[in-house]
């Protein structure tokens, strides 16, 4: 067996550059590719893992159907580099499925999620009235990851679903996971709100399918703390309250033909609306780079008191739809959703949870066209592909009766 202490620092290190440096993420990616090249071919390509691989080459082929129709611009070339990350995420969880350990590598990103939290968690503290203002006005603390919160906060979730699934058995880990969980309420970072809402159902039903009579007891208690939890939390911290506030004023605000650009909702529902238009007109499958020019146009045109400075749909449907079509919309979705049916298929009560919530968050914001969000979620995928989600496993030996001392 080679060295297993090399995957681990190569995760490492592509975690320092999903953190802190968008080029040392970058510059991960060829290191993967040595990597890669120092194991034989049979263990990369093992036959277990098919599934998986091919699941990793799609987006890259279905991503040449945006790329023909400028003459493989330059931001063609770019959305098709970022979507490689797929097959390189694949190809190495295939490897590391055969040869190392998942598990080793996941504790990694619950660790590095809770280094991360120390830059926003410290400015909260130190700047609390300030904190209060950007609440209000619908923005948060400033984050690592260039100050992307959407996909900082997709982070947090889906570290706090490893740290409370994958390894549950660990009292360590548990805590992490509720500080996380904590942590996520606090720096009110909406779409991690609705990702952990979607992993919570999600597992939810997978332990009121398969689970013990104890165990759905105890996913009683669990669901009941987390209320209160969130309860609790809302009452102590006057920046939920406001951020709440600040959502609830944003949706009073709307009407027909006018929008106000700093109101983070309104400008959703106005670039999403566009491109929605802009669909029935016929302008889709006019190829990724064309997007940006042709939304903020019709923008422009429709909203002329107004400037807007986004040029990319808020939902990954409509980016699929206007870049590569009807053809491209149908692939791109059974690809995004092949790995929640896998998941239910293998019992896999992580990779479903953590698929099901990032599918959600395709349809209020275009993750997977960011190299950030792209990486988590390639990841995080082929990491969890062949994971067992450990009490799960007992639950299901206890459901066939073959093993019923295991009972919890």
């Amino acid at each position: 067996m080679k060295k297993a202490w090399l995957p681990v620092l190569l995760m490492i290190i592509s975690l320092a550059g999903l953190l802190w440096s968008r080029a040392i993420l970058s510059l991960s990616a060829p290191l993967w590719v040595i990597w890669l090249i120092s194991h034989s071919r049979k263990d990369i390509f093992h036959h277990d893992n098919k599934a998986l691989l091919i699941w990793g080459l799609s987006p890259v082929l279905i991503a040449l159907l945006g790329c023909w129709q400028n003459g493989f611009a330059k931001e063609d070339l770019d959305h098709l580099f970022t979507v490689s990350t797929y097959l390189l995420a694949a190809l190495a969880g295939s490897l590391i499925a055969v040869k190392y350990s998942q598990t080793a590598l996941l504790k990694y990103w619950v660790w590095a999620s809770l280094i991360s939290l120390s830059y926003p968690i410290f400015w909260y503290i130190t700047h609390y009235q300030e904190t209060l203002i950007r609440y209000g006005s619908g923005q948060t603390v400033p984050v690592w990851m260039d100050d992307d919160h959407v996909r900082f906060g997709m982070f947090l979730a889906v570290c706090c679903l490893i740290s409370l699934v994958s390894f549950v058995q660990q009292k360590i880990m548990r805590l992490i996971g509720i500080f996380l969980l904590v942590s996520i309420f606090i720096l009110a970072i909406r779409t991690a709100w609705i990702m952990i809402l979607i992993m919570i159902l999600v597992a939810a039903l997978f332990i009121l399918i398969y689970g013990t009579r104890f165990q759905k007891r105890v996913l009683i208690i669990g669901i009941i703390a987390f209320i209160s939890l969130a309860a609790i939390t809302y009452q102590l911290s006057p920046g939920i309250q406001q951020k709440i506030a600040y959502t609830l004023y944003d949706w009073q605000q709307f009407e027909a033909g006018k929008a106000d650009p700093t109101l983070s909702d309104a400008t959703r529902r106005v670039i999403n609306s566009e491109s929605w238009k802009l669909i029935q007109a016929g302008q889709n499958n006019i190829g990724w780079s064309a997007i940006d020019d042709v939304i903020k146009d019709s923008v422009q045109k429709n909203y002329p008191q107004q400037k807007f400075d986004f040029g990319w749909p808020f939902n990954q449907w409509l980016f699929w739809w206007m870049g590569s079509g009807i053809i491209g919309l149908l692939f791109f979705s059974a690809w995004l959703i092949y790995p929640l049916i896998h998941g239910i298929r293998k019992k896999n009560i992580a990779l479903s949870a953590v698929s099901a919530a990032i599918i959600v968050s395709c349809l209020i914001e275009t993750n997977l066209a960011y190299q950030y969000s792209v990486w988590i979620h390639a990841w995080v995928v082929a990491l969890l592909w062949n994971e067992p989600t450990s009490f799960l496993q007992r639950i299901i030996i206890s459901k066939s009766g073959s093993s019923e001392n295991q009972k919890v």
